[in-house]
Formats: structure tokens, C-alpha cells, sequence
């Protein structure tokens, strides 16, 4: 009786895929996260730079 229920519990576990999106959301999530830090990193200092010189053609324009 214990092992059939054991099984029978066991069966519903592997089946249960109920917040399987949830998960995958978030995990997803973290990747973009991940990956605009990273950018960020290897870019931040160009981007930097580049808005700099704009902000300062601006003023040059009054």
C-alpha cells in the first residue's frame, strides 16, 4: 500500500509542470540582465565618451 502510494505521489510530481513558465521567466530574465551588464562593462566607457561630445556640441550651438 505504502509503495503504490509512494509511486502513485511520485507520478504527479513528474507530471506537475506548474510554474515551469514562472521559472523559465525568470531565468530568462536573469540572462538579459546578465547580458546588459556585460555590455555595459565593455561598452561604458565608449558610451560615455560619445554622449559627452554631443552634450558638449550642444552647448556649442548656443
Amino acid at each position: 500500500m505504502l509503495a503504490k502510494f509512494r509511486r502513485f505521489r511520485l507520478s504527479n510530481l513528474i507530471r506537475n509542470t506548474r510554474g515551469a513558465e514562472f521559472v523559465e521567466t525568470i531565468i530568462l530574465v536573469g540572462l538579459v540582465a546578465l547580458a546588459g551588464i556585460a555590455a555595459f562593462t565593455a561598452f561604458g566607457k565608449d558610451i560615455q565618451t560619445k554622449i559627452q561630445q554631443q552634450g558638449q556640441q550642444v552647448q556649442g550651438i548656443n
